[in-house]
C-alpha cells in the first residue's frame, strides 16, 4: 500500500456496511473502517492473496444507493480474539460520483477515525 492512501482519513463504520461480491452475489464481509481509497473488512473466510473483486458497499445509514467499487486485496490476517479474517483492500475502480459520496460520508461531522 502506498503512503498516500494511508494518509487519507479512515472512518470507523458506525453502522453496518455490507460488502457484496457483484459477480456471485455473496457477502464478502462487513466494513470495519473505510476511506476514499480503501477499507478494512471483517470476513468469515479468507480470500485469495492479491485477489480482485467487483463489489458493492451497502450502507444501512449513509450515502443511500450502494457504492460500486473494484477491489484489490492487499493483506489479510486472523483476529485472535474473534477468529474473524481481517482483510485490507484498496479501491482500484470507483466512479467520480461514488468517490464523492464516499468522501462526504467519511467527512461527516461527528465521525470517528482510526
Amino acid at each position: 500500500m502506498n503512503d498516500e492512501s494511508r494518509r487519507l482519513k479512515r472512518r470507523k463504520a458506525d453502522s453496518t456496511i455490507t460488502v457484496i461480491d457483484a459477480m456471485t452475489g455473496l457477502r464478502l464481509g462487513m466494513v470495519i473502517d473505510l476511506s476514499e481509497s480503501g477499507m478494512m473488512l471483517s470476513a468469515e473466510q479468507a480470500v485469495c492473496a492479491d485477489a480482485l473483486f467487483q463489489s458493492e458497499l451497502q450502507f444501512t445509514k449513509g450515502p443511500g444507493l450502494p457504492i460500486k467499487v473494484g477491489l484489490h486485496e492487499l493483506w489479510s490476517t486472523t483476529d485472535d480474539t474473534s477468529g474473524a479474517v481481517l482483510i485490507g483492500f484498496r479501491f482500484i475502480d470507483i466512479s467520480k460520483d461514488d468517490r464523492s459520496r464516499l468522501g462526504d460520508w467519511v467527512a461527516e461531522p461527528g465521525s470517528h477515525y482510526v
